[in-house]
């Protein structure tokens, strides 16, 4: 089969002088061409005026490529999302990650050394800040000797919700060590994993429902961490929640499963993920609108047909 290849090697004569490509191809410094010795033939090469690095293509590669280094590039038609299958053999696999707080805690080795140089870095920084505040604001240092909720809470601003959706895993756990309730909801309901599923943060997510998160809490409007993850497209958040038991035919208060909005969201892959996991398609909303029906009302495109298709043919649990 022909392949389009790119090879890189060096000229034995220079050898810090690479040669890219083919048979054209020739050493800067002494011209020496190496490329028949390799067995390539049929090229073009063209010399780069403006950054003088030697630049080629090839195509249809012979003999033996050992002791090079290749990059081989197969075309492949872009993917809408409306072909693939659910690959259930992968599904352990793609959610058997770690976040990356906690690799980094594994991977970390801290020597005493090191330990000594952070703890004289905390001395000269508590004793600088303590120079620059003035005695109203050392006073308000010394009543917090750690976090004070009440201070730093509003109804619409959580630490727990905001540190979940920026990521910081560590100060996250320090306000749940504290006593903090994991599933501690704001104003909207939503609690800390509402709002890291939303933010498609999924180091956090793996966390949180490692740390015991409940994922069939429902925000004020009746929705799911599943719910929303479906909505925001993690494909990976979905198998991961539905692996943590999420029901994947519950209901907001509008009679809104996943389902009908993976068909909403015209989500392919995820609406076949959720009909393999036992999602109802014939469940109706407070409107009587089925998942088809959704499906149906976006038109005659493509889509509507394909997600049509997908709603026929894959079978899916049916609930009274």
């Amino acid at each position: 089969m022909a392949l389009w290849t790119t090879v890189t090697f060096l000229c034995k004569h220079h050898p810090l002088l690479p040669i890219i490509y083919t048979k054209a191809a020739a050493c800067s410094s002494c011209r020496t061409s190496h490329c028949e010795e390799y067995g390539f033939t049929r090229s073009k090469i063209f010399n780069s005026s403006t950054s003088g690095a030697l630049k080629a293509s090839s195509y249809l590669v012979g003999k033996e490529q050992s002791c090079m280094q290749t990059d081989e590039v197969k075309w492949e038609d872009p993917d809408d999302g409306s072909g693939s299958d659910y690959d259930e053999e992968a599904e352990e696999r793609d959610l058997d990650w770690e976040s990356d707080w906690e690799e980094e805690k594994v991977g970390s080795v801290v020597t005493v050394d090191d330990k000594h140089d952070a703890m004289k870095y905390e001395d000269k920084l508590v004793t600088e800040v303590e120079q620059l505040l003035v005695p109203e604001e050392r006073a308000i240092l010394q009543q917090n000797g750690a976090a004070n909720l009440d201070k730093i809470s509003t109804a619409k601003w959580s630490p727990l919700h905001t540190l979940a959706l920026s990521g910081q895993i560590h100060f996250l756990d320090r306000l749940l060590e504290s006593g903090v309730d994991i599933d501690f909801s704001d104003k909207d309901g939503r609690t800390a994993l509402h709002v890291a599923v939303i933010g498609k943060k999924e180091a956090v997510i793996s966390h949180l429902l490692r740390k015991g998160a409940n994922p069939h809490v429902k925000d004020k409007d009746g929705a799911t961490p599943l719910h929303y993850a479906v909505q925001v497209g993690a494909m990976q958040t979905v198998k991961l929640l539905i692996k943590y038991s999420a029901d994947v035919n519950i209901t907001d208060d509008e009679g809104w499963t996943p389902l009908h909005v993976a068909i909403q969201s015209r989500n392919r892959d995820i609406a076949k993920i959720l009909l393999v996991c036992g999602a109802d398609k014939t469940r109706k909303n407070e409107d009587g609108k089925t998942p088809l029906d959704l499906s149906l009302a976006y038109g005659k495109d493509f889509k509507s047909y394909d997600l049509a298709k997908l709603l026929k043919l894959v079978p899916g649990s049916r609930h009274p």
